[in-house]
C-alpha cells in the first residue's frame, strides 16, 4: 500500500497511525503547548467559576467537580465556553503527551491522540447542539427543581396540596404550571389572594420566568406524593 497524504478520504491522524512520522521541533511544539494551556486553562477557570456563580452554588471544596455537577445550570454561553476550553485544554495535554511519547519512540501516538483530540470536538460539538436543542423545545426541569417548587408551595399556610405540577426548562429557565389545593371554606377573594401570594413568591427565584397556577378547594385526598412529612 503506497502512502497517502491527508485528504477528506485520508484523514491525518489515520495517516500517522498508518505510516507513522518521528516528531521534529520538541521544545518549540512544548513551548507552544505550555502556552496554550495557560491561557485555555485560565479561561476554563473563569468558566468554572461563572457556573458556580450562575448556578448560585457556594465554593466548597473542589471546582471542577462542582463545575461540572451544574454546568447544565449555567447559560449557554457560559457552557459553550466552558466545553470549548475544556476540549482546548485536554487537547494540548494530550498533544503534549503524543510528541513526548514520539520523542522516545511510541511515533503511533501521535495519530491516535490526534484522532482523540477529533472525537473530543466532536462532542462538543453534538453536546452544543443538544443544549441549543434543549432551549429551542424544552425538556422536563430536573427532580430536585420540582421538589424545591413544591416545598414553596406547600410552605403558605393556606395550600393543603398540590393537586398537579408541571414544570418545563427551557435553556435555563423555568416554567411553572400547577394546580393548588387551598384549605376548605375560604371565600374567593381570599382564595385568589393566597394565589398571588404563592405565585410572586415563586417568582422570586431568578431562574423561574412565568407561572400559571389554578386553585381548587381541597377535597381531602393526598395527591402530591412527594409532599414533606
Amino acid at each position: 500500500m503506497s502512502p497517502s497524504w491527508p485528504t477528506k478520504r485520508f484523514l491525518k491522524g489515520w495517516k500517522l497511525l498508518q505510516y507513522p512520522e518521528e516528531s521534529t521541533d520538541f521544545l518549540l511544539n512544548a513551548a507552544v503547548l505550555l502556552a496554550a494551556f495557560i491561557i485555555d486553562g485560565f479561561i476554563l477557570y473563569k468558566a468554572m467559576k461563572e457556573i458556580l456563580h450562575e448556578a448560585r452554588v457556594e465554593k466548597n471544596g473542589n471546582i471542577i467537580s462542582q463545575a461540572f455537577k451544574n454546568v447544565g445550570k449555567a447559560s449557554p454561553a457560559t457552557r459553550l465556553v466552558f466545553y470549548e476550553d475544556l476540549v482546548a485544554t485536554s487537547g494540548a495535554v494530550l498533544a503534549f503527551i503524543g510528541i513526548s511519547l514520539a520523542q522516545i519512540g511510541v511515533l503511533a501516538a501521535d495519530g491516535a491522540i490526534t484522532i482523540l483530540i477529533g472525537l473530543l470536538m466532536v462532542f462538543v460539538a453534538f453536546r452544543v447542539g443538544y443544549d441549543n436543542m434543549v432551549g429551542l423545545i424544552g425538556v422536563a426541569a430536573p427532580v430536585e427543581v420540582e421538589t424545591k417548587v413544591a416545598q414553596a408551595i406547600l410552605d403558605d399556610p393556606d395550600a393543603v396540596d398540590i393537586h398537579s405540577l408541571r414544570i418545563l426548562q427551557e435553556g435555563r429557565t423555568y416554567h411553572v404550571d400547577g394546580i393548588i389545593e387551598l384549605r376548605q371554606g375560604m371565600t374567593l377573594a381570599d382564595a385568589d389572594d393566597s394565589k398571588f401570594r404563592v405565585k410572586n413568591r415563586l417568582l422570586e427565584e431568578p431562574e423561574i420566568s412565568d407561572v400559571t397556577l389554578g386553585i381548587i378547594e381541597d377535597d381531602r385526598t393526598p395527591t402530591w406524593n412527594n409532599k414533606p412529612k
